[in-house]
């Protein structure tokens, strides 16, 4: 999931004590009343995500904007698996999105390139037609310069024109996505923002997130297969 600076905002729905987003109910998780699996995972989450912090390039200067108690409620809201869900879904729904902006991107690019080829061909055509009037190709390719030129201009604007529309459509997207943090309560999703530093660093915990959710599958994935064995061992 990326973010790009966006141009405008958007102030979502209050938070409430019980939110349904994207067909996912979230419920706030009372770090008071912790069993001693979930005491184990939330110190796991908490020193994976500290860990991340720490080693992310001081440039983005992290270490202050993310301190140890904030780093920790981050932990406490994942302990549900609410986020890790809501997060997937954001980044699925991104996914097709970017997908949908490339070949729109895509299709104008593939029609300049065909409206430029087809004038081109024109003009060799036209060329080839005035052989025998050698005295007017210098008017002619003149012509056919001011042509091409007024061609590439019209193909330059519709194209900065299309980019436009997408950029506007890209900040919507993390307009929403960070109205949905949000309203999951998420730590450093407290509002909607267009400012470079907070993008930043939302960036960095929505990418924290998805690495979280990677490194708990693959633990999961290795404990089944470690389970498996012993069990086959046993027989």
């Amino acid at each position: 999931m990326a973010f790009a600076t966006s141009e405008s905002q958007l102030q979502g729905p209050p938070l409430s004590h019980q939110h349904q987003q994207h067909g996912v109910e979230y419920t706030p998780l009372d770090s008071g009343k912790l069993s001693i699996e979930e005491e184990n995972k939330l110190e796991s989450f908490f020193s994976f995500l500290k860990q991340r912090r720490d080693n992310a390039p001081s440039a983005l200067g992290l270490q202050s904007k993310m301190p140890d108690s904030k780093v920790r409620e981050l932990a406490v809201s994942l302990l549900d698996g609410t986020v890790f869900e809501i997060t997937k879904e954001l980044e699925e729904i991104q996914q097709l999105n970017e997908r949908s902006l490339l070949n729109r991107r895509m299709r104008t690019v593939n029609s300049n390139k065909m409206q430029k080829m087809q004038m081109t061909k024109q003009h060799k055509q036209e060329l080839a037609s005035h052989k025998h009037r050698p005295h007017h190709l210098p008017v002619l390719q003149a012509q056919h310069k001011k042509e091409m030129a007024e061609l590439e201009q019209k193909l330059a604007d519709e194209m900065r024109s299309v980019d436009q529309k997408i950029i506007l459509e890209l900040d919507q997207i993390v307009t929403e996505q960070q109205s949905t943090m949000q309203q999951a309560a998420v730590p450093f999703f407290t509002a909607v923002t267009n400012n470079p530093s907070d993008i930043q660093t939302q960036m960095h915990v929505l990418e924290s997130i998805q690495k979280l959710v990677t490194s708990t599958s693959q633990e999961n994935t290795s404990s089944s297969s470690s389970s498996s064995c012993t069990h086959t061992s046993i027989v």
